[in-house]
Protein backbone atom coordinates (compact mmCIF):
# COMPACT_ATOMS: atom_id res chain seq x y z
CA UNK A 1 0.00 0.00 0.00
CA UNK A 2 1.31 3.11 -0.98
CA UNK A 3 1.82 5.70 2.43
CA UNK A 4 0.59 8.91 1.76
CA UNK A 5 3.22 11.81 1.74
CA UNK A 6 2.51 15.26 1.51
CA UNK A 7 5.90 17.85 2.02
CA UNK A 8 4.41 21.22 2.31
CA UNK A 9 3.58 22.91 5.77
CA UNK A 10 1.35 25.80 4.77
CA UNK A 11 -2.63 26.45 3.27
CA UNK A 12 -4.56 26.81 1.05
CA UNK A 13 -7.19 29.42 1.38
CA UNK A 14 -9.87 27.30 0.35
CA UNK A 15 -10.90 23.68 1.29
CA UNK A 16 -14.21 22.53 -0.40
CA UNK A 17 -14.03 18.98 -2.62
CA UNK A 18 -16.27 19.96 -5.74
CA UNK A 19 -17.89 16.96 -7.05
CA UNK A 20 -17.07 15.97 -11.14
CA UNK A 21 -19.36 13.88 -13.05
CA UNK A 22 -16.36 13.28 -15.62
CA UNK A 23 -14.71 10.95 -13.37
CA UNK A 24 -17.54 9.48 -11.64
CA UNK A 25 -15.63 5.70 -12.59
CA UNK A 26 -12.68 6.69 -9.91
CA UNK A 27 -13.19 5.92 -6.32
CA UNK A 28 -13.24 8.82 -3.74
CA UNK A 29 -9.91 7.09 -2.04
CA UNK A 30 -8.09 6.38 -4.68
CA UNK A 31 -5.16 7.86 -3.77
CA UNK A 32 -5.15 4.97 -0.13
CA UNK A 33 -4.84 1.92 -2.83
CA UNK A 34 -1.32 0.66 -4.01
CA UNK A 35 0.35 2.73 -6.51
CA UNK A 36 0.76 1.56 -10.09
CA UNK A 37 3.74 0.61 -11.95
CA UNK A 38 4.35 4.32 -14.71
CA UNK A 39 5.79 7.75 -14.57
CA UNK A 40 3.98 10.51 -13.27
CA UNK A 41 4.24 14.25 -12.56
CA UNK A 42 3.18 15.50 -9.64
CA UNK A 43 1.91 19.02 -8.59
CA UNK A 44 0.86 20.51 -4.99
CA UNK A 45 -0.82 23.81 -4.94
CA UNK A 46 -1.12 24.96 -1.18
CA UNK A 47 -1.19 28.61 -0.12
CA UNK A 48 1.99 30.07 -0.83
CA UNK A 49 4.16 27.62 -2.25
CA UNK A 50 3.93 25.26 -5.28
CA UNK A 51 5.74 21.94 -5.36
CA UNK A 52 6.37 19.69 -8.35
CA UNK A 53 7.57 16.22 -8.71
CA UNK A 54 8.56 13.56 -11.26
CA UNK A 55 8.16 9.81 -9.98
CA UNK A 56 8.83 6.59 -12.23
CA UNK A 57 7.46 3.36 -10.35
CA UNK A 58 8.24 -0.45 -11.69
CA UNK A 59 6.99 -3.74 -10.01
CA UNK A 60 10.16 -5.86 -8.98
CA UNK A 61 9.84 -9.52 -8.20
CA UNK A 62 6.73 -9.74 -8.96
CA UNK A 63 3.73 -7.55 -8.56
CA UNK A 64 3.90 -7.09 -4.61
CA UNK A 65 6.79 -5.01 -4.90
CA UNK A 66 7.77 -2.28 -6.52
CA UNK A 67 10.41 0.14 -7.06
CA UNK A 68 10.26 4.14 -6.91
CA UNK A 69 12.81 6.83 -7.63
CA UNK A 70 11.43 10.76 -7.07
CA UNK A 71 12.46 13.73 -7.70
CA UNK A 72 10.48 17.15 -6.66
CA UNK A 73 11.34 20.53 -5.22
CA UNK A 74 9.23 23.12 -3.51
CA UNK A 75 8.97 26.86 -3.50
CA UNK A 76 7.39 28.48 -0.72
CA UNK A 77 7.22 32.13 0.91
CA UNK A 78 9.76 30.99 3.89
CA UNK A 79 12.02 28.38 2.09
CA UNK A 80 12.90 26.23 -0.91
CA UNK A 81 13.62 22.71 -1.12
CA UNK A 82 14.66 20.19 -3.59
CA UNK A 83 15.26 16.45 -2.99
CA UNK A 84 15.48 13.13 -4.34
CA UNK A 85 14.17 9.80 -3.16
CA UNK A 86 14.29 6.34 -3.33
CA UNK A 87 11.16 3.95 -2.14
CA UNK A 88 10.87 0.21 -2.05
CA UNK A 89 7.45 -1.59 -1.02
CA UNK A 90 8.06 -5.06 -0.45
CA UNK A 91 4.17 -6.41 -0.18
CA UNK A 92 2.77 -3.98 2.71
CA UNK A 93 6.45 -2.91 3.93
CA UNK A 94 8.03 0.49 2.17
CA UNK A 95 11.74 1.56 3.04
CA UNK A 96 12.72 4.54 1.53
CA UNK A 97 15.15 7.44 1.67
CA UNK A 98 16.11 11.20 0.48
CA UNK A 99 18.82 13.68 -0.28
CA UNK A 100 17.97 16.87 -0.49
CA UNK A 101 19.14 20.48 0.05
CA UNK A 102 16.94 23.30 1.89
CA UNK A 103 17.51 27.29 1.65
CA UNK A 104 15.58 29.22 4.56
CA UNK A 105 15.28 33.24 3.00
CA UNK A 106 13.17 34.08 6.95
CA UNK A 107 15.09 31.91 9.46
CA UNK A 108 14.96 32.75 13.36
CA UNK A 109 17.24 31.28 15.25
CA UNK A 110 17.33 31.57 19.09
CA UNK A 111 20.08 31.99 21.98
CA UNK A 112 20.07 30.50 25.10
CA UNK A 113 17.40 31.92 27.47
CA UNK A 114 16.05 33.75 24.55
CA UNK A 115 12.02 33.05 24.11
CA UNK A 116 11.06 31.34 21.30
CA UNK A 117 7.27 31.13 21.33
CA UNK A 118 4.92 31.99 18.60
CA UNK A 119 4.08 35.82 19.98
CA UNK A 120 7.80 36.16 19.92
CA UNK A 121 8.21 35.01 16.67
CA UNK A 122 5.60 36.73 15.42
CA UNK A 123 7.02 40.05 16.52
CA UNK A 124 10.32 39.22 14.89
CA UNK A 125 8.74 38.59 11.35
CA UNK A 126 6.92 42.19 11.87
CA UNK A 127 10.31 43.79 13.03
CA UNK A 128 11.75 41.98 9.76
CA UNK A 129 14.39 39.98 12.58
CA UNK A 130 15.35 36.65 10.76
CA UNK A 131 18.46 35.73 8.82
CA UNK A 132 18.86 33.06 6.14
CA UNK A 133 20.18 29.70 6.31
CA UNK A 134 21.07 26.47 3.94
CA UNK A 135 21.99 22.82 4.59
CA UNK A 136 21.66 19.47 2.98
CA UNK A 137 19.38 17.48 4.92
CA UNK A 138 18.77 12.88 4.99
CA UNK A 139 15.81 11.66 5.83
CA UNK A 140 15.03 7.63 6.33
CA UNK A 141 11.71 5.97 6.42
CA UNK A 142 9.74 3.24 7.40
CA UNK A 143 6.43 2.75 6.73
CA UNK A 144 3.73 0.01 7.39
CA UNK A 145 0.18 -0.70 5.93
CA UNK A 146 -2.64 -3.01 7.59
CA UNK A 147 -5.73 -2.81 5.22
CA UNK A 148 -8.00 -4.39 7.41
CA UNK A 149 -11.12 -4.95 5.04
CA UNK A 150 -12.07 -2.74 2.01
CA UNK A 151 -13.10 0.07 4.47
CA UNK A 152 -10.20 0.66 7.16
CA UNK A 153 -6.34 0.72 7.10
CA UNK A 154 -4.23 1.23 9.50
CA UNK A 155 -0.81 2.89 8.33
CA UNK A 156 2.34 4.22 10.51
CA UNK A 157 5.31 6.15 9.22
CA UNK A 158 8.83 6.72 10.67
CA UNK A 159 11.26 8.85 9.56
CA UNK A 160 14.33 9.52 10.89
CA UNK A 161 16.04 13.57 9.39
CA UNK A 162 19.12 14.94 9.94
CA UNK A 163 19.94 18.21 8.34
CA UNK A 164 23.04 20.74 8.85
CA UNK A 165 20.17 23.77 9.82
CA UNK A 166 21.82 25.42 12.40
CA UNK A 167 21.14 24.88 16.09
CA UNK A 168 18.18 26.62 18.00
CA UNK A 169 16.20 27.55 15.13
CA UNK A 170 12.66 27.00 14.05
CA UNK A 171 11.99 24.25 11.56
CA UNK A 172 9.29 24.39 8.87
CA UNK A 173 9.00 20.29 9.26
CA UNK A 174 8.90 19.84 12.97
CA UNK A 175 6.87 23.40 13.43
CA UNK A 176 9.79 23.32 16.75
CA UNK A 177 12.64 24.99 17.41
CA UNK A 178 15.35 22.19 17.46
CA UNK A 179 18.81 21.71 16.38
CA UNK A 180 18.41 19.72 13.12
CA UNK A 181 17.65 15.99 13.77
CA UNK A 182 14.50 14.70 14.88
CA UNK A 183 12.49 11.23 14.78
CA UNK A 184 9.00 11.08 14.03
CA UNK A 185 6.19 8.37 14.29
CA UNK A 186 2.93 8.66 12.51
CA UNK A 187 -0.23 6.49 13.02
CA UNK A 188 -3.28 6.75 10.88
CA UNK A 189 -6.29 4.96 11.20
CA UNK A 190 -8.52 5.32 7.98
CA UNK A 191 -11.86 4.81 7.42
CA UNK A 192 -12.33 5.25 3.84
CA UNK A 193 -14.76 4.51 0.99
CA UNK A 194 -15.60 4.83 -2.65
CA UNK A 195 -18.34 7.55 -2.23
CA UNK A 196 -16.25 10.09 0.49
CA UNK A 197 -12.76 9.38 0.33
CA UNK A 198 -10.65 8.47 3.46
CA UNK A 199 -11.21 10.16 7.28
CA UNK A 200 -7.99 9.04 9.62
CA UNK A 201 -7.60 9.79 13.55
CA UNK A 202 -4.08 10.77 13.27
CA UNK A 203 -1.43 10.73 17.01
CA UNK A 204 2.47 11.34 16.53
CA UNK A 205 5.16 10.91 18.38
CA UNK A 206 7.50 13.75 17.88
CA UNK A 207 11.37 13.72 18.81
CA UNK A 208 13.80 15.97 18.33
CA UNK A 209 17.16 17.20 19.38
CA UNK A 210 17.59 20.40 21.19
CA UNK A 211 20.76 21.81 23.55
CA UNK A 212 22.30 18.40 23.20
CA UNK A 213 18.90 16.60 24.60
CA UNK A 214 16.02 14.98 22.92
CA UNK A 215 12.81 15.74 23.77
CA UNK A 216 9.56 14.02 23.30
CA UNK A 217 6.37 15.67 22.52
CA UNK A 218 2.77 14.24 21.22
CA UNK A 219 0.64 15.76 19.05
CA UNK A 220 -3.03 14.36 17.85
CA UNK A 221 -5.37 15.40 15.08
CA UNK A 222 -6.76 14.10 11.86
CA UNK A 223 -6.63 13.73 7.83
CA UNK A 224 -9.02 13.69 5.49
CA UNK A 225 -8.33 13.15 1.89
CA UNK A 226 -10.77 12.52 -0.96
CA UNK A 227 -10.99 13.35 -5.00
CA UNK A 228 -11.82 17.17 -5.73
CA UNK A 229 -12.82 16.31 -9.08
CA UNK A 230 -11.50 19.82 -11.00
CA UNK A 231 -9.54 17.18 -13.65
CA UNK A 232 -11.16 13.96 -15.07
CA UNK A 233 -9.10 12.05 -13.23
CA UNK A 234 -6.19 11.36 -10.47
CA UNK A 235 -6.70 14.73 -8.54
CA UNK A 236 -6.82 14.96 -4.43
CA UNK A 237 -7.83 17.42 -1.83
CA UNK A 238 -5.91 16.73 1.72
CA UNK A 239 -6.50 18.44 5.09
CA UNK A 240 -4.34 17.48 7.87
CA UNK A 241 -4.48 19.44 11.43
CA UNK A 242 -2.28 18.46 14.24
CA UNK A 243 -2.85 19.40 17.95
CA UNK A 244 -0.50 19.72 20.23
CA UNK A 245 -1.78 20.04 24.44
CA UNK A 246 0.82 19.39 26.60
CA UNK A 247 1.76 15.99 27.84
CA UNK A 248 -0.56 12.93 27.48
CA UNK A 249 -0.34 9.98 29.41
CA UNK A 250 2.06 11.71 31.50
CA UNK A 251 4.55 12.22 29.71
CA UNK A 252 6.22 14.27 26.78
CA UNK A 253 6.93 17.78 27.33
CA UNK A 254 4.99 20.68 27.43
CA UNK A 255 5.70 23.01 24.27
CA UNK A 256 2.33 24.58 23.80
CA UNK A 257 3.74 28.04 23.79
CA UNK A 258 5.82 27.18 21.09
CA UNK A 259 4.83 24.10 18.42
CA UNK A 260 2.85 25.67 15.08
CA UNK A 261 3.39 28.53 12.76
CA UNK A 262 3.56 32.06 14.34
CA UNK A 263 0.29 32.65 12.58
CA UNK A 264 -1.73 30.93 14.88
CA UNK A 265 -2.97 31.56 18.76
CA UNK A 266 -2.68 28.29 19.60
CA UNK A 267 -0.56 25.23 19.16
CA UNK A 268 -1.65 23.53 15.92
CA UNK A 269 -0.48 22.72 12.25
CA UNK A 270 -3.35 23.28 9.69
CA UNK A 271 -2.27 21.78 5.95
CA UNK A 272 -4.58 22.14 3.12
CA UNK A 273 -3.35 21.15 -0.80
CA UNK A 274 -4.75 20.34 -4.25
CA UNK A 275 -2.61 17.43 -5.85
CA UNK A 276 -2.91 16.65 -9.25
CA UNK A 277 -0.87 13.44 -10.95
CA UNK A 278 -0.42 13.13 -14.48
CA UNK A 279 0.28 10.07 -16.00
CA UNK A 280 3.30 10.26 -18.54
CA UNK A 281 3.61 6.67 -19.14
CA UNK A 282 2.24 3.08 -18.46
CA UNK A 283 3.95 -0.23 -19.17
CA UNK A 284 1.65 -2.30 -21.29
Amino acid sequence: MRALRIFASVALLYGVALPSTAAADQRQDWILAAGMPGTYLTLDFVFGAVQAGLEHRAKIYGNANMLTVRGSGIAAVPFGSSQADVELRIINLTLGTSVGYQSIWRNQTFGLGDPMDRKERREREAGGEFNTDSFPFWEGRASLAFPFNDYVLLNHVTAWRISDATDRSFSNLTQVVDDGESVRLDFQLFFKHEDFGGLAPTFQILNFELDNDWKTQFNYGFMFVTRAGLVQRDDLLVWQMYFHSGPVFGGGIDNRDVYGSALFRGPLTFLLVYRSVIDLWQPE
